[in-house]
């Protein structure tokens, strides 16, 4: 049966998040110090349009706090995107396959399956999701074979800002686009998930090819998560924030695996990373195994549990992470009200010299990163509806 045509406007819903954290403790300097940050403040509006569209616009500040004030948010709540959504399939009356637009000004993206630890490595759930900039464009979907085989197509176009040498538009007004496909065997009874993408990148010869693939297994009440990517793509991507001088020619390679095991009100995650190339960076931390982070929570009630975990550096990115193997210790307790509440205290050790350094690795503390500038006891709160 066919889709409405006129649109009549119905079930708006309204959600958002708001992510806060504060650290109270000690800076590089053994000085008393504290940190607070609005983390993230977001409204999510969402609409349906007729029988087979619905429109989503997020409204968001992510709230950078004033130096040296920490009294008001900085900055000014934006349109993080203005999305219409129509599922075609539905409004041709098709049952075998799903054909489906996102039109607006988005950062369009992967799938996003693979699971990371709250101990995370700066570049891999980035990397991990590539994603178009933000600027407006559109996303094709497709499903056929029973959700088994799902291709995608995504162009962005340089219509809202300028380049900015960060990836957040494209350069000259050229589009950039990313094509890809996620494979779902659960739908033939084999728990597995496939993806593979190439996007274009916003910068010359800057081009990505990545794979990415995750398992699920439930033996007896255990439930198993394996997940793993891999990417490739020029030296000349990163080299925006290190050796502006690389050859784009020399390509180098990342790659991760989270895996998590739950059973009984416990649950423990584990990220590893490494890079692969001829120094890349142009600062010599390239290392095939750079990062390893465990992270371990147990809930002895519904609403009440423990939370611990630490992060490791090892071969060239250890070198530039403060020559420290021991990156961070973290460990508090967890507080859940009611769905979509949680608050967390506790204590965060980061060694002075890792401090001192870049602050790559960091602890986000379930709302984003705290970087490794400063430790000591912290409080998050973290709210969703």
């Amino acid at each position: 049966m066919l889709c409405a045509v006129m649109p009549a406007f119905a079930e708006v819903r309204i959600g958002g998040e708001f992510d806060y954290y504060m650290v109270n403790g000690f800076d590089s300097d053994n000085a008393a110090s504290f940190a607070d940050k609005w983390d993230k403040g977001e409204l999510d509006f969402r609409a349906s349009a007729g029988d087979c569209s619905r429109v989503l616009i997020e409204i968001e500040e992510d709230g950078s706090w004033d130096d040296g004030k920490g009294t008001s948010p900085e900055g000014t709540p934006s349109i993080n995107y203005f999305r219409v959504q129509t599922d075609w399939g539905k409004f041709f009356g098709l049952e075998e396959a799903s054909i489906n637009t996102d039109i607006g000004l988005y950062s369009y993206q992967t799938f996003d399956r693979v699971h990371f630890t709250g101990f995370g490595y700066e570049y891999s759930e980035n990397f991990s999701n590539p994603y178009m900039p933000k600027d407006f464009g559109f996303k094709l979907s497709l499903s056929f074979l029973g959700g088994l085989v799902q291709p995608y197509y995504t162009m962005s176009f340089d219509t809202v800002q300028a380049t900015d040498n960060k990836g957040k538009a494209t350069p000259d007004g050229e589009a950039t686009y990313m094509i890809g496909s996620g494979f779902d065997f659960k739908s033939i009874g084999l728990p597995l998930w496939l993806e593979a993408y190439f996007m274009k990148g916003t910068a010359k010869d800057a081009n990505q090819f990545g794979i990415e693939a995750m398992y699920d297994l439930a033996v007896g009440s255990m439930k198993i998560t394996l997940g793993g990517f891999y990417l490739n793509f020029t030296k000349a991507q990163r080299s925006r924030w290190s050796d502006r001088s690389a050859d784009a020619d020399d390509r180098g390679s990342l790659w991760g695996f989270g895996t998590r095991f739950a059973m009984s009100g416990f649950a423990i995650d584990i990220t590893g990373a490494g890079q692969l190339g001829e120094d890349y960076y142009g600062k010599g931390n390239y290392s095939p195994f750079s990062v390893l982070a465990v992270d371990a929570e147990y809930f002895f009630l519904n609403w009440l549990g423990l939370n611990a975990g630490t992060a490791f550096a090892f071969g060239d990115y250890k070198e530039l992470s403060g020559d420290k193997t021991l990156q961070s210790i973290e460990a508090g307790v967890v507080v859940k009200p009611s769905r979509g509440v949680l608050y967390k205290v506790g204590y965060i050790y980061v060694d002075k010299d890792v401090a001192a350094g870049p602050g790559t690795l960091f602890r986000t503390l379930n709302t984003k990163k705290v970087t490794a500038e400063k430790g000591g006891l912290y409080f998050t709160t973290k709210i969703d509806f």
